[in-house]
């Protein structure tokens, strides 16, 4: 907020500073607006977007002050061209003792930037109408994260080359922290370090025993052949693939409220592990796993990757059950392809990217045009099974003859199926006929017709109270009341068909109803069997 002195004209004073704005704009030269609009573009324009734009912009106008458009700034009454002193904009970037108002979270602005934006104030504060200024996605790209990796050869300790590169980091800190490391432990503690390491299981018995023995003769040696034989075991990609299958966010069921197993999500699982085991170059398995298809679409490899793509959580109801047809299908379309971008981005580029679906990234160097470029590549990806084309040459052959033999078999079965059909077909024809016959003339035999009996209203509560009364319109003689339960087809309810499981029968005329009623039959004291359609008489 402005201080005191410089609220005595509150209303006079925003229009004062436009009106001077717009003054000022009309009595320039052609020659001074271009030269005007070159300092703006290319000093104001960059300083505001990279120290204000931030908190004073279009969607967020802290302290009612956008600085997106010369029309907003005019109308926050922070400038006056002809009295650049008064001018509030730069009483709140200036530091008093150190300190400047704004900008409130960051480093005052240097003298440089304070002299530049005077000037711009002095000459006019032109601004190009047709300009409209946004906040950069990251004021400050100078991250760690954002730099390129550089050697680290002066941080290595000197005088030990038989250190593991890196060791060195870790001598470096010891010693700056006056600590020493303490000594080597015995191969028996050795051998099961590195196994659990390697494989995530206990060495056995055996190869402690072979470990030990080795390392009596020569302990490098034994240490180096343990390590090779260790990277060399299936265990090794079975224990390693873990962490990965982790990262790509991999499951054997759907998620979400129908969580639905995925039986045939194992070939990208087992694709991982041998992916560890065979050594492959990192470049290649990131790009199998994003544009395998279409990189190597000769290799099996190539398919199985993009399991990657496929192995987070899908929303099984919103795709399937409710489909594109209805506005949560499309919702969920949407969010299955930003899971998928998401994904790429967060593991391959170590950056999120999600937020900027709905704005420009906050804190990565990524915009929302360049969110929806990135959705855009996923837009025409889908789910579904795949035949399966990663077997070992042998395996692949055995398949193709069982599918042969499937195939063979199912020819022969259509065959004789085909041919009973239409034996019995031949032989049944005329009793069709004459049940048809009989049934339009009879009826179906059963002397029930789908009929619907009296429905009471529907209740929350099973215990509610309802009744029905029948008025005989006259007193009359009863012998018995017959209940006779409804008989309905509808979604296969069949017989009983809303038939309550407690119930009474009463009566009374006219005169007695006043004092009370006769219970006929009582059967509320506990839940009756469905009569189905067997009618119940009470005499």
């Amino acid at each position: 907020m402005p201080p005191l002195s410089q609220l005595t004209s509150s209303f006079e004073r925003p229009f004062r500073a436009w009106f001077v704005l717009a003054c000022g704009f009309a009595l320039v030269t052609t020659s001074k607006v271009s030269a005007d609009d070159d300092l703006f573009k290319k000093e104001i324009a960059p300083l505001l977007q990279r120290r204000c734009l931030s908190c004073h912009n279009d969607d967020q106008s802290k302290s009612a002050l956008s600085l997106s458009t010369p029309t907003d700034l005019g109308k926050a009454g922070y400038l006056d061209v002809n009295d650049v002193d008064t001018s509030y904009l730069l009483e709140v970037v200036t530091p008093q003792n150190g300190k400047a108002d704004m900008p409130k979270d960051g480093e005052p602005l240097s003298s440089d930037e304070i002299r530049m934006l005077r000037k711009w104030i002095e000459s006019g504060a032109k601004w190009p109408q047709s300009l409209t200024l946004e906040p950069l996605a990251v004021s400050d790209r100078d991250w760690w994260s954002l730099r390129p990796l550089l050697s680290q050869q002066h941080l290595l300790m000197p005088g030990n080359a038989s250190l593991n590169p890196v060791d060195h980091f870790v001598e470096a800190k010891l010693a700056q922290q006056e600590l020493t490391a303490i000594e080597q432990a015995d191969p028996r503690t050795l051998i099961r370090r590195l196994t659990y390491d390697l494989t995530g299981l206990p060495p056995t018995p055996d190869e402690v025993k072979a470990f030990l023995k080795a390392s009596d003769n020569n302990s490098e040696t034994a240490w180096d052949a343990a390590v090779d034989r260790l990277l060399d075991s299936t265990a090794f990609g079975e224990k390693w693939a873990q962490h990965w299958l982790d990262v790509a966010r991999y499951a054997e069921t759907h998620g979400y409220d129908k969580d639905k197993p995925r039986e045939n999500a194992w070939p990208y699982r087992d694709y991982v592990i041998r992916s560890f085991n065979d050594d492959k170059a990192y470049s290649r398995f990131v790009q199998e796993q994003i544009a395998g298809d279409a990189l190597f679409p000769n290799d099996s490899d190539g398919v199985l990757g993009l399991g990657f793509l496929a192995a987070g959580p899908w929303d099984f109801i919103g795709h399937w059950e409710v489909g594109e047809g209805k506005l949560d299908g499309r919702i969920a379309k949407h969010l299955d392809r930003d899971e998928m971008a998401s994904a790429v981005f967060n593991v391959f580029m170590s950056t999120t990217v999600q937020c900027a679906q709905c704005h420009h990234h906050k804190f990565d160097p990524i915009r929302m045009e360049d969110y929806y470029r990135l959705h855009a590549v996923f837009a025409a990806v889908d789910r579904a099974d795949r035949v399966y084309q990663g077997l070992p040459p042998e395996k692949q052959r055995r398949k193709d003859e069982l599918i042969a033999q499937i195939s063979e078999l199912k020819q022969e079965q259509d065959r004789l199926t085909t041919s009973i059909r239409r034996e019995v077909a031949a032989k049944a024809s005329g009793i069709d006929r004459r049940i048809a016959e009989l049934t339009e003339k009879y009826g179906s035999g059963t002397g029930l017709k789908p009929q619907y009996g009296y429905h009471s209203q529907i209740s929350q509560v099973a215990d509610e109270t309802k009744w029905v009364q029948l008025d005989l319109g006259q007193r009359r003689g009863i012998e018995e009341v017959r209940i006779i339960p409804a008989y309905d087809q509808f979604n296969d309810i069949g017989a009983g068909f809303g038939f309550p499981v407690r119930y009474r029968v009463e009566a009374a005329n006219d005169a007695e109803f006043q004092q009370g009623v006769r219970l006929l039959f009582d059967a509320s004291n506990q839940d009756q069997p469905n009569p189905r359609t067997q009618t119940i008489v009470v005499s």
